[in-house]
């Protein structure tokens, strides 16, 4: 789901998929993950729409692969914002400026879009190369940025066996809150909820790249998922150990295939060599 601001606009990328939306029944999210980030952009020279991200650097975001490129065609331009509710900003800000164009360019940092080099529309589906980076113009400081897991750090999630709770994930995104009548909630606000691995099994809708993960309405703070305009949102990593969130991106939000925003979705792992060996090499960037 890809939005403009303040206009919903759904655009399907597969024939068995759609892309991540927002998080479902979960919490305002406020000051809690400043290193998660909304995106706005132009693609195929119409926009703006939405997605979200993560800060794994003050010049790198991680995000989905299809914030970053549609149709072939990388985005004309990405532009990155931290603000925990990017409406009561739009409110406040912009009758300051002449357009909202001049809003974004003030307001917020610029950034170049790459895609994963064998991201196509979804082309491979269950396979997608759904993952992407935003290189920013200028840096965004927050106390602490996402990190990477390790290489194949959750391949025993294919055997693991126990309760969900030793599966866990807190989800974040700038999305939709759900899609049951009659509960939508905001839009374009910050929201977290935690949500669980239920399958890695090879199928022909995880494919070897994904994460299956619940995606069940708990209406405020319980179990939730993702929703339209979550796409390219982190899945932080909960240590089972210790039940603390922790700041490893464990997956990108990707798709779904249940049209209300329930059932499962799907998110891209980070952990893999597809995800390791497009993403590292790009940790190191700054602008010269």
């Amino acid at each position: 789901m890809k939005k403009f601001l303040g206009i919903t606009a759904a655009i399907g990328l597969a024939a068995a998929a759609m892309p991540a939306a927002a998080i479902t029944w979960g919490a305002p999210d406020g000051e809690d993950h400043p290193n998660v980030v909304a995106l706005l952009f132009v693609q195929n020279g119409v926009g703006f729409f939405s997605c979200t991200g993560t800060l794994l650097t003050p010049y790198v975001v991680l995000t989905a692969g299809h914030c970053t490129e549609g149709a072939g065609e990388v985005n004309n331009v990405t532009y990155v914002r931290n603000a925990p509710d990017i409406d009561a900003a739009f409110a406040l800000e912009r009758p300051g400026y002449a357009s909202k164009t001049a809003w974004l360019n003030a307001t917020w940092v610029r950034g170049q879009a790459v895609p994963h080099p064998q991201y196509n529309d979804y082309a491979e589906f269950p396979n997608t190369f759904d993952i992407g980076v935003i290189l920013l113009e200028q840096p965004i400081y927050v106390a602490e940025y996402g990190a990477l897991p390790a290489a194949h750090q959750f391949d025993y999630l294919r055997k693991a066996r126990g309760s969900i709770q030793s599966r866990q994930a807190r989800v974040v995104g700038y999305g939709l809150q759900g899609r049951i009548p009659a509960f939508a909630g905001d839009d374009f606000v910050r929201y977290a909820a935690t949500s669980s691995v239920t399958g890695l099994a090879v199928s022909n809708t995880i494919g070897e790249q994904n994460f299956k993960f619940t995606n069940n309405p708990g209406k405020g703070g319980g179990p939730g998922g993702t929703c339209s305009g979550d796409s390219g949102g982190p899945a932080f990593f909960i240590d089972p150990l210790t039940g603390a969130e922790t700041s490893i991106v464990m997956a990108v939000n990707s798709y779904g295939i249940a049209p209300q925003c329930n059932g499962n979705d799907y998110q891209f792992r980070t952990d893999i060599d597809a995800a390791q060996e497009f993403v590292v090499p790009l940790l190191n960037y700054e602008p010269d």
